[in-house]
């Protein structure tokens, strides 16, 4: 099982609707194509470092998934540059998280 991180940047021109709508649109093509989304946070408006297609600001959203398919990352990336209200993306193979012990386990391993 491999897991991503994908950052996006969405057009400060989009509406609230649009936005919910190419977000819901990216997650259907993850899960569509065996993907599992496990973490999904909305950053909002930011400033960016500089100016991309002639805009100062863009709606960032960072998308954590796993999947064993090994051509989804294609696909998706290839989706993603044809989507003209995507201004930049970023999608990168990570480590996948460390599961958390449970209270009942640390006190079993203390004894």
């Amino acid at each position: 099982m491999r897991h991503y991180e994908l950052v996006f940047v969405l057009k400060p021109t989009m509406t609230e609707e649009e936005m919910a709508s190419k977000v819901e649109q990216i997650q259907n093509l993850i899960t569509s194509n065996g993907g599992e989304i496990y973490n999904f946070e909305k950053w909002g408006r930011r400033e960016l470092a500089y100016p991309i297609q002639k805009f100062n600001t863009g709606y960032y959203y960072i998308l954590n998934f796993k999947t064993e398919n090994s051509e989804l990352p294609q696909k998706l990336e290839y989706n993603l540059r044809l989507d003209e209200d995507i201004i930049r993306f970023l999608n990168f193979k990570i480590k996948p998280p460390k599961k958390e012990e449970t209270p009942e386990v640390a006190e079993a391993t203390e004894e």
